[in-house]
């Protein structure tokens, strides 16, 4: 059971204060732990938290990169919102401490668990929307999804051009640019040399079969060039 003590402490390393203690509660109780005791799980809070963390991230990214494209935002909200994230941002608020766990899943280790983890987090942000509202949770998650966001941009994103551009963005708030240097060859068998200019600088070339490839291949060199 925990005590008024320890969900003080929660709420500390959470950045938030509950007006509603009950649904914090709620929040930490798996459904191990609710058979057992006759009380209500965190799965509802769960259902309702995922779709807050989808909207909340979506809004962050929208104003952050304004100048990403849909698809280039979509692969870091996946970066930011899959399981092995979440699991590591509950870890990081040591949320496995708090966790209501009935005694087989505890004894297994559930609180160590990546995906009751994930789960947990998306109750507790449930919980914190009905709580309070949508710009206070936005708030609390981008506290807690800040450092994992510069983690993994522009690293974890697929693609060369996408991690140049996040890069460039997010360092010196400048967008590359892409310039064809030489095309030769038939029509069917086209190669393409492509260069990639930072504030008119030829920072990488890149050849290829296609005029996207030796972009890509642009982007990587410059990349190399940056780190």
């Amino acid at each position: 059971m925990l005590v008024k003590e320890e969900l003080k402490d929660l709420e500390e390393k959470i950045g938030y204060n509950f007006k509603n203690q009950v649904i914090l509660k709620q929040a930490l109780t798996h459904s191990s732990y609710a058979s057992e005791n006759q009380v209500e799980s965190n799965q509802r809070l769960e259902f309702l938290g995922d779709a807050v963390l989808e909207l909340a991230v979506r809004n962050y990214l929208f104003y952050e990169y304004p100048h990403l494209k849909e698809g280039e935002l979509s692969k870091l909200k996946a970066c930011l919102v899959e399981e092995t994230t979440l699991a590591k941002v509950a870890k990081s608020l040591c949320l496995g401490d708090f966790l209501r766990l009935g005694k087989g899943e505890r004894q297994s280790g559930g609180n160590k668990k990546g995906t009751i983890l994930a789960d947990t987090l998306e109750a507790l942000i449930g919980a914190i929307y009905l709580d309070s509202d949508f710009l206070t949770v936005c708030g609390v998650i981008r506290n807690w999804f800040e450092p994992w966001l510069k983690k993994l941009s522009p690293e974890n994103t697929s693609d060369f051009k996408t991690r140049l551009q996040i890069l460039l963005q997010k360092q010196c708030h400048i967008l590359p640019a892409y310039r064809v240097l030489n095309i030769i060859g038939p029509d069917h068998a086209k190669q393409f040399t492509i260069g990639v200019f930072i504030n008119g600088k030829l920072w990488g070339k890149g050849v290829g079969r296609s005029r996207k490839r030796a972009e890509q291949e642009a982007a990587k060199q410059a990349l190399n060039r940056l780190k």
